[in-house]
Order: C-alpha cells, then sequence, then structure tokens
C-alpha cells in the first residue's frame, strides 16, 4: 500500500512532543491485535488503545515517545510500525529496543535512537516539546538543555532520510539492464 500511508517527514531535526512510557513496551500494547486491518484508519484507531484509548487521538504530527528498556518487544509483526506511521510518530527515543522491532522502524523509516547516558531519561519529560537531530545525535530540550544519543551509522541515516529502505530502491526508470 505504498504511496496511500503518510510519510514521515525526516529532515535532520524532528520537533514534537514527548509521550512517555516505561519499560517492555511490547507490540500488543502498541497496536493490540483487534486493530489488525488491511483499512489503514482501523490500524491508525488501534495506536496504543488498550493502555489509553485517548491517547491516539492527542498525537501531533512528529510527537516523539520516549521510553525506557526493551521497547517494542514481542510479536514481529509490522502492524505496531505502520500504527506508529500512520500516526505521524517522529522518532522514538528509548534505552533499548527490541532487536526485531528496530529493524521494521528503521526498515520503514521511523527513527529510534538511544541515550548516549540512560541518567538523561529523568530530564525527558511527559508533554514537552523537544527537538531531535538525527545528524548530530543530540536532542534539545525545552529550557535548551542537550542530551546527547547514541550516534547511529551513516547508511541507518540514509534509510530513515528516504523514508524507509523500500524509498531507496531504483524505480523502474532507474533500473540496471
Amino acid at each position: 500500500m505504498q504511496g496511500l500511508e503518510p510519510q514521515t517527514n525526516h529532515r535532520a531535526s524532528i520537533r514534537g512532543r514527548i509521550w512517555r512510557f516505561g519499560d517492555d513496551v511490547n507490540t500488543d500494547v502498541i497496536h493490540p491485535p483487534e486493530f489488525y486491518s488491511l483499512d489503514p484508519e482501523t490500524v491508525k484507531r488501534g495506536l496504543f488503545h488498550k493502555l489509553d484509548p485517548s491517547l491516539q487521538g492527542q498525537l501531533r504530527p512528529m510527537d516523539v515517545l520516549v521510553a525506557g528498556e526493551n521497547f517494542g518487544c514481542g510479536s514481529s509483526r509490522e502492524t505496531s510500525i505502520r500504527s506508529l506511521k500512520l500516526n505521524q510518530v517522529g522518532a522514538i527515543i528509548a534505552l533499548s529496543f527490541a532487536r526485531i522491532f528496530f529493524r521494521n522502524a528503521t526498515n520503514n523509516g521511523l527513527p529510534c535512537v538511544t541515550l548516549a547516558d540512560k541518567a538523561d531519561l529523568l530530564h525527558l519529560r511527559q508533554g514537552e516539546v523537544l527537538e531531535v537531530r538525527l545528524d548530530e545525535a543530540l536532542l534539545v530540550l525545552a529550557d535548551q538543555r542537550t542530551v546527547r544519543l547514541e550516534p547511529v551509522g551513516p547508511f541507518i541515516r540514509q534509510i530513515w532520510e528516504a523514508g524507509g529502505l523500500l524509498a531507496m530502491l531504483p524505480g523502474p526508470s532507474q533500473q540496471v539492464g
């Protein structure tokens, strides 16, 4: 369904409000199975529905999720990533990510970044606006304090900037042979 879903705008910086979560946020919490559908509106509506049914309606484009350890654990179904993308989440910051979730998010152009110093999680407060500077591996908080992120490699940044791995594939006019 490429082209039907919004592409998150991945500039060098993302500005949005913080939504805080704890540890071990699993994919069934992110997007419950009863919202699995081919209908984008149904998938969009399911984001965090069992955790807080009102949360999805409060999200704004480019808002940033902030969590503890092991964000995205559980199944490897991409419906949780699709729901995050449909809701135009700008980035996810966590102390750590489940490996498959991180790979699925990256492949779909959703930046997932970790803090360089885990103690900095205490500075990221629900509802505050922050700026995520992916190229600099830096967060800029509302009071202009900065928080370092673990840098990611250039290929992962390139995938994010393209809007996902599929967007990097050559189109029909670019194919060789």
